[in-house]
């Protein structure tokens, strides 16, 4: 009969046993390195013939070349897309102040909004009390890469007295 250790230990050497021979699988249908093995059977690349060129409508386009159809938007330097063709959004609401280094928050009638703001309008901010009615303008701007996400930007702030 064996006790109950040397059963703990075999079962350890068989789990670490399979978990090593997994790995080893998965590296070598990865990529494991001998890149002919396939062509062995088929043949080498140049027992047919030789594409050099591909059709002109194949959908791929030639870095060098300049975009097909010109785009209206313009990408700015913190990877947001600007569309200008988009108008700006004017509303009110109470000034929450800084969130961050970059980011204010106003509440308003639908919730509190988080916008962008760039380093020449944070004076403008500064001179704000927290808690002050201000009426403001921004644009929604599209993130690079996501076209559902957008980010809020300031493009003008002032107090309603």
């Amino acid at each position: 009969m064996m006790n109950s250790s040397k059963r703990r230990r075999n079962k350890k050497a068989a789990t670490a046993g399979a978990v090593l021979l997994a790995v080893m699988l998965a590296t070598s249908a990865c990529g494991g390195g001998n890149t002919n093995a396939g062509n062995e059977q088929q043949g080498s690349p140049t027992d047919g013939p030789v594409i050099t060129q591909l059709p002109e409508d194949n959908g791929v386009i030639d870095p060098d070349l300049s975009s097909p159809e010109p785009t209206d938007t313009a990408t700015n330097n913190d990877g947001t897309i600007e569309d200008p063709a988009a108008p700006n959004k004017v509303n009110e609401g109470i000034y929450s102040g800084l969130s961050d280094s970059h980011s204010i928050e106003i509440e308003t009638a639908a919730g509190a909004i988080a916008l962008q703001v760039t380093d020449d309008q944070k004076s403008t901010l500064e001179a704000l009390p927290d808690d002050a009615k201000v009426k403001f303008e921004y644009s929604e701007i599209a993130i690079e890469g996501e076209a559902t996400l957008k980010q809020n930007w300031l493009v003008k702030i002032e107090e309603i007295k």
